[in-house]
């Protein structure tokens, strides 16, 4: 409701005159109503305001006003990925022409180390989602797709798990412990994971 209320405000005050800076308008909703209203008053302001306006989203569709509307000039905040084969990822807050081809959603997650099962999921399910034609083609082969999705998904559990079970062996303070207390550790841990 505060994000509302705030769009209204701006909607109903802004003049040629203002600068209006909004970030990730319609996060709080559903994705399609989110998406509607973000696209709705972001027209809305280049079309009847008219004002300077920095508009941040993540909503990729919206990148398509470029196309429609000449004052729109599309820009992202550039990051790097690790190159040492790690998951980092270095924001360079450098602003570049055009619009994010890539999210880092999934990485973000990664490095706030969310249970790898969750991540194995999520790239599947985002893999899924890069096709805009998936809902039409889930429709038309769903049978043939059942047993292979059902095996990528055990494939990606059983990763998921051996890598939480090798995360959380490293944990264990077994360089600490004197030898006969290593073994209780040791059998404690197994009866945990089992």
């Amino acid at each position: 409701m505060a994000e509302m209320l705030e769009a209204s405000s701006i909607l109903q005050a802004a003049t040629k005159r203002s600068l209006i800076i909004i970030d990730e308008l319609g996060r709080g909703t559903s994705t399609f109503d989110g998406y509607g209203l973000a696209s709705a008053i972001s027209e809305y302001i280049v079309q009847r305001i008219g004002c300077m306006t920095v508009f941040a989203t993540h909503f990729h569709e919206l990148t398509a006003l470029e196309e429609s509307e000449h004052v729109v000039k599309n820009c992202h905040v550039t990051a790097q990925k690790a190159t040492d084969g790690s998951n980092g990822l270095t924001f360079l807050y450098k602003v570049r022409p055009g619009p994010c081809l890539e999210s880092f959603g999934i990485q973000v997650a990664e490095m706030a180390n969310v249970p790898p099962i969750v991540i194995a999921d999520a790239k599947r399910k985002a893999k899924q989602l890069e096709n805009f034609d998936y809902r039409k083609k889930r429709k038309a082969g769903e049978e043939d797709n059942e047993n292979e999705n059902e095996d990528e998904h055990l494939n990606a559990e059983e990763t998921a798990s051996a890598v939480d079970f090798v995360n959380r062996y490293r944990k264990l303070p077994l360089s600490c412990l004197p030898p006969g207390e290593k073994i209780n550790v040791l059998r404690n841990f197994l009866k945990t994971t089992q």
